[in-house]
């Protein structure tokens, strides 16, 4: 009694159940696993079969497909022969069930090489591969996946799915972290499967729009793969590449090799090794590679640790001489340990932007809120949101600080060490810029621009004195720039090659104009900005505790330069609007603190959310006055 057995649109197989053993339909098919989206081994039957009724979720399940009791010889024993036949089936699929791999990668890793190296592995460990390729947009950073399947005898190879199954992949591979979480999110790892990925990031479009967070990071998702796999073998690749002095394109080999030392998968080394040199593409680099990562296990720890270990930008900037009065006035701020931390940071950071005396403008303004925050709370949770948002917007990107970041010897290392350029290497480094007005006249003295202002020098301005009512009577809100205005502001388009005498020495000598930024339109209007802030901090600490840690919070909206800084500025003045509303409409308190997280949430959440958070405030004053 011959049954036909298939899985609904992508399983083609044919099975025929003589004497209680399924055997398979032999078919002369099989191509291998080319370049471009084709099957690999899949002797499709579909001529020869009709599908079923329902869909199966194992291979196993196949056998009980369109077994009716009608087909019995004897009624009288179904249940019993059905049971025996279910049995046996069993027995022979497991049997013959292959060693199922899916690789997720991004286009330009290097997965189709990775997998063809797994194909060929299995060939030459004694295995019959079969695979498929999805390559999606490789050419674009898109998400690329390949399934393989390797079955122990040649003849099952007409039983490969083209597709993987949701639980039934016994080894998910990721080279970058987001395509290997997007594979576990799909289901198709086993209960007992097994992981081995990188955990390096190649940030999609949608995580680079938010202006703070929202990307995907390592702390998040190593718990999530942990508890999805039986064993989970993750690590930075790039970093390990790095580490071992090959560039970042050796990341796809040294994951091989740490596969091949895990013994996952029963292929020698060797096979490994011969299946590199026989798809031939750089066979000395890519060997190196895989031995470097065969010893995964001697070198993860010192992997580990040299990640901890690893500076970050501010850590690279020499701890500044700060007089005494200065380091007096920060010991005395450094209420905690997390408070201390902030304050050496902004210690590094302003006093490279510019002088020590800056910083202690810095500690001035710090010390003003912090004394209002101890009398409301003993978690200082606003003087701690402050003292780090103020560094970021006291050190605002001006053409001075460019070209100061440009020239710096530290860019050209990284460059360097990015692109493994040898020492005895000459190269060369074109810097595009494009200036708008309110760039290049910023750089001017405000006596000059014809701004009202203050000629002293930052070391002689007071702290910010606060309004008492910084949120007085508001008719409407702000308008935000339009992009046609934007698009109407000249600008200068400039070209200059930073590595060239003339080119170095141009950004070189706008550097140098760093003490004579506190005379600038450019530092006054900043500064006009940073001490309305630090107004509406104050005055919130008089009102309510959550509403001064939100509006502490708002101070980190505006970011940028040019466009994005008139843009994000607007619309903080917005929010402030917004809350001067509510509170003159008598909203409760708790309500105007959950309005202005929803404002913050949208004003936060990619390029287009300053109008989205504004078009929300509009909608909920019209909603009150309706």
């Amino acid at each position: 009694m011959a049954i036909q057995v298939a899985s609904m649109a992508h399983r083609c197989v044919t099975m025929a159940l003589v004497g209680g053993a399924l055997a398979p339909k032999k078919s002369n098919r099989q191509s291998p696993f080319a370049n471009r989206c084709c099957l690999v081994g899949a002797a499709s039957a579909a001529n020869n079969f009709r599908p079923l009724r329902g869909s199966y979720k194992r291979r196993d399940d196949a056998c009980r497909s369109n077994f009716s009791s009608e087909q019995m010889p004897n009624k009288t024993c179904t249940h019993e022969l059905f049971r025996v036949s279910t049995l046996v089936t069993r027995v022979m699929f497991m049997e013959r069930m292959p060693i199922t791999v899916l690789v997720a990668a991004v286009g330009g890793q290097g997965g189709q090489l990775f997998s063809q190296w797994l194909f060929d592995a299995a060939k030459i460990a004694g295995f019959a591969p079969a695979g498929v390729g999805l390559p999606g947009l490789s050419q674009r950073e898109g998400a690329t996946i390949y399934y393989l399947e390797f079955f122990a005898n040649p003849e099952d190879t007409s039983l490969f799915s083209p597709f993987p199954e949701k639980g039934q992949v016994q080894i998910l591979i990721g080279l970058e972290l987001l395509e290997l979480l997007r594979a576990v999110q799909s289901g198709y790892l086993s209960t007992d499967g097994v992981i081995v990925g990188s955990t390096h990031r190649v940030l999609t479009a949608d995580e680079k729009l938010p202006i703070k967070g929202g990307f995907v990071t390592e702390q998040q998702a190593l718990p999530i793969l942990h508890r999805a796999a039986r064993q989970c073998i993750v690590f930075d690749a790039v970093k390990a590449a790095t580490f071992a002095g090959l560039s970042e394109r050796a990341a796809n080999a040294i994951l091989l090799g740490a596969l091949a030392a895990s013994e996952v998968l029963p292929f020698p080394p060797n096979a490994f090794r011969k299946a590199i040199e026989h798809y031939g593409v750089a066979v000395n680099f890519n060997l190196r590679a895989f031995e470097f990562g065969l010893r995964y296990r001697e070198w993860s720890d010192k992997l580990n640790q040299l990640e901890n270990e690893t500076m970050t930008e501010w850590e690279q900037i020499p701890e500044p001489d700060l007089p005494e009065p200065v380091r007096r006035k920060m010991e005395a701020l450094s209420l905690d340990d997390e408070l201390a931390s902030t304050l050496k940071q902004a210690a590094r950071w302003l006093c490279h932007y510019q002088d020590a005396r800056y910083f202690a403008r810095y500690l001035d303004c710090l010390q003003a809120i912090c004394e209002r925050d101890r009398e409301c709370s003993s978690n200082l949770l606003v003087t701690k949101e402050v003292a780090r948002i103020l560094a970021l917007r006291m050190a605002y990107e001006d053409a001075i600080r460019v070209a100061q970041l440009k020239t710096q010897r530290q860019r050209f290392e990284r460059l360097r060490q990015e692109h493994r350029i040898a020492d005895d290497t000459v190269y060369r480094v074109v810097d595009f810029f494009s200036p708008d007005w309110d760039e290049l006249t910023g750089l001017l003295p405000v006596k000059v621009t014809g701004g009202k202002g203050h000629g002293t020098r930052a070391t002689n301005l007071q702290p910010p004195v606060p309004d008492p009512q910084p949120l007085s009577e508001v008719d409407d809100l702000p308008n935000l720039p339009s992009q046609v205005e934007e698009l109407k502001r000249p600008a200068v388009q400039l070209r200059l090659e930073t590595t060239s005498l003339l080119g170095f020495l141009t950004l070189k000598a706008l550097s140098l104009l760093k003490p004579l930024r506190p005379y600038s339109q450019r530092f006054k209007s900043e500064w006009e900005a940073i001490t309305e802030w630090l107004s509406a901090v104050d005055w919130a600490l008089r009102e309510d505790y959550e509403l001064a840690f939100l509006v502490a919070r708002s101070g980190e909206m505006v970011r940028g330069y040019g466009r994005t800084r008139r843009k994000t500025l607007s619309a903080w003045q917005a929010f402030i609007a917004f809350l001067k509303a509510l509170r003159q409409r008598g909203t409760p308190t708790r309500e105007i603190v959950s309005l202005g997280e929803q404002f913050l949430e949208l004003a936060m959440s990619g390029p287009q959310g300053p109008e989205k958070a504004w078009q929300f405030a509009k909608e909920q004053l019209a909603r009150m006055s309706g």
